[in-house]
C-alpha cells in the first residue's frame, strides 16, 4: 500500500501550489521638496521576451511600489486609455511614435517612466530549476526630456537537488548557469540608460521537493516544477517574488520624490517591512489512506482530478488511467496535453509517463513511451505511521451512475495536522470509493475514478514494455537529441 501511496502522489503533485516569500523589506525614506518631479507615469515596456503578459504584470508591481519613494502615479488604467486613444499606442514598443513631451502633455505629468523586459522564463529540469527576471527603468522629464534616472536589475532563483549525484549533477549545471547569465548580459543589446542591467542577484538556491527520494526525488522535481508554473500562470503569481524583488532593488537607486500620500501627504507612510503580505491561493491536499484506499480488489479505471481556483475561476485538470493487479500498481498520465491547456509545456519526449510499482521485486519503473526508455527506482523501505481517520456517512447520492453512501471524512496525522473534506462510496462496486473531495478558503480540488472495472488486468501492464533501453538517470533522457553545449 505504501508503494502505490507514493505513486499517487506523483499525480496528486501535479495540483499542489507553492508560493515564495513576499519581496524584500524595503525601509521608509524622507521626501525631498527640492525635486521639481512629482507627477509620473509609468509607460507600457518594451517586450524583448516571449511571454505576452509580463511586461504588463512587471509594470503593475513596479507603478504600485512607485509612491513609496514619495513620487505621485498616475494610475496605469488611465494611462493605456489616454496612450491607445490620443496616440495609437498600446505597447511600449511603439512609444518610439511619440516622445516625453508630447507624453508628458497628454498624461499630464511632470516625467514618465520607460521601461524594458529582457528576461521572463522558467527552465525547469527536475534538478535545477531555474528561475530569471530582468528589467530596467529610466526616469525622463517631459519638459527637458532628460534622462533624469536610470537603472536595471537581473533577479534569478533556483530549486535543486542538493544530494548524491543528483546534487552534483545540479551543483555543475548552476555553474554553468551563472557563466551563461555573465555572457549574455555582456551580448544585451539596446540596454541604453538602465545601468546594471546587465548585473544578476541570485536569490539563495532552494531545496527541490522529495530530493531523499533518488531519482523518484527529480521525476517529483521535475513534474513538480512545471505544474508549479502552470498553476502560477493560472493565478498570475508566476515569477511575482522574483518580479518583486527585482524592482525593489531597481527602486532602491531612485532619488527621492517631492512628496505622496506615502511620504508628506494625508497618509501615514507604512513602512515596508510591516505591510502585510497579499495572502496566495494555496491547493487543498488529499491523504492516502483516508479518500482512497484501493483494498485488494483488483481493478482499471481513469482518474481525473480537476481543482478551481475561487478567486478568478481558474480550472486546472489532470488525467490519468490507472490499474492495480495484487500489490502491482500502474498509472499512465499525459501531462503534456493538460499542460498545454494551461499555456504550459513539456519537454519533447516527456509529456507520456507511466509509473509502475512492482513492489515484489522492490522496484518502481519509469516509462516513457515517446523515448523507449526506462528508469529503475529501489523501492525504499520507510516506517510509516497510519494517520486517524474518523468517517462519518451524511447521506446518499448518486454518482456517475453508481448508487453512493457520501461520508464526511476527518484525518489527523502524527503531528495533529487536520484535513477534513468528502468521499463516495459506490455500494454496487464493492464499496469502492469513486468520488473524494477537498476545500479550503482558496480552492476547491475534486478527484473523481470513472470506467471502473473491479477485473485483473493484462500482467503485461505492469512489465516494462519490450525494446525499451534502461537509462542511468534523467539527465541522460533529458539531454538525448540536444546539441551539445546546451
Amino acid at each position: 500500500m505504501k508503494s502505490i501511496r507514493s505513486m499517487f502522489y506523483l499525480f496528486i503533485l501535479l495540483s499542489i501550489l507553492w508560493i515564495s516569500g513576499c519581496a524584500i523589506p524595503r525601509p521608509h525614506i524622507p521626501a525631498n521638496p527640492a525635486n521639481p518631479i512629482k507627477t509620473v507615469a509609468v509607460l507600457p515596456m518594451v517586450n524583448q521576451t516571449n511571454d505576452v503578459e509580463a511586461p504588463e504584470k512587471v509594470r503593475e508591481i513596479f507603478a504600485a511600489k512607485l509612491p513609496e519613494r514619495c513620487y505621485i502615479s498616475k494610475p496605469i488604467k488611465e494611462i493605456n486609455q489616454i496612450l491607445k486613444d490620443e496616440l495609437g499606442i498600446t505597447l511600449g514598443s511603439q512609444l518610439d511614435m511619440s516622445n516625453p513631451k508630447e507624453l508628458g502633455q497628454k498624461l499630464g505629468v511632470d516625467a514618465v517612466i520607460y521601461g524594458a523586459l529582457f528576461n521572463f522564463e522558467e527552465k525547469t529540469t527536475g534538478v535545477l530549476n531555474i528561475r530569471r527576471a530582468r528589467a530596467g527603468f529610466k526616469l525622463v522629464d517631459a519638459k527637458t526630456g532628460a534622462v533624469v534616472w536610470g537603472r536595471g536589475q537581473g533577479i534569478k532563483s533556483e530549486t535543486r537537488m542538493t544530494e548524491g549525484s543528483a546534487g552534483a549533477v545540479a551543483g555543475a549545471a548552476s555553474g554553468v548557469s551563472k557563466y551563461q547569465d555573465v555572457k549574455e548580459g555582456k551580448d544585451t543589446k539596446d540596454v541604453g540608460d538602465y545601468v546594471g542591467v546587465q548585473d544578476w542577484h541570485d536569490l539563495p538556491p532552494e531545496k527541490a521537493m522529495s530530493e531523499q527520494l533518488g531519482q523518484g526525488g527529480i521525476i517529483a522535481g521535475f513534474v513538480g516544477g512545471l505544474a508549479e508554473k502552470t498553476v502560477k500562470k493560472a493565478t498570475g503569481t508566476f515569477l511575482k517574488h522574483e518580479s518583486e524583488v527585482m524592482v525593489d532593488m531597481i527602486l532602491n537607486t531612485l532619488p527621492a520624490g517631492p512628496g505622496s500620500a506615502w511620504c508628506g501627504g494625508v497618509q501615514v507612510a507604512i513602512p515596508a517591512s510591516v505591510m502585510p503580505a497579499i495572502p496566495e491561493p494555496k491547493m487543498p491536499e488529499f491523504s492516502i489512506p483516508g479518500y482512497f484506499e484501493f483494498g485488494k480488489r483488483d481493478f482499471t479505471a481513469d482518474m481525473i482530478m480537476t481543482s478551481v481556483v475561487k478567486s478568478n475561476n481558474e480550472k486546472m485538470i489532470f488525467d490519468a488511467k490507472i490499474a492495480k493487479l495484487g500489490n502491482k500498481f500502474r498509472s499512465e498520465i499525459d501531462m503534456a496535453k493538460a499542460l498545454k491547456a494551461k499555456g504550459g509545456e513539456m519537454p519533447p519526449g516527456f509529456g507520456r509517463n507511466i509509473f509502475i510499482t512492482r513492489s515484489d521485486l522492490k522496484l518502481d519503473y519509469i516509462v516513457y513511451p515517446d523515448k523507449t526508455k526506462y528508469l529503475e527506482v529501489p523501492i525504499k523501505e520507510e516506517k510509516y505511521e497510519k494517520p486517524k481517520i474518523e468517517r462519518q456517512k451524511i447521506g446518499a447520492e448518486i454518482i456517475d451512475g453508481h448508487p453512493c453512501d457520501k461520508y464526511k471524512v476527518k484525518i489527523t496525522d502524527k503531528d495533529s495536522n487536520v484535513e477534513e473534506g468528502y468521499l463516495w462510496e459506490a455500494k454496487d462496486l464493492d464499496r469502492f470509493v469513486i468520488r473524494a473531495e477537498m476545500e479550503n478558503k482558496d480552492a476547491k480540488s475534486v478527484v473523481e475514478l470513472k470506467n471502473i472495472k473491479l477485473v485483473s488486468p493484462p500482467k503485461a501492464l505492469f512489465e516494462v514494455p519490450q525494446g525499451y533501453v534502461k537509462a542511468g538517470g534523467i539527465i541522460e533522457i533529458f539531454m538525448e537529441g540536444r546539441p551539445s553545449g546546451r
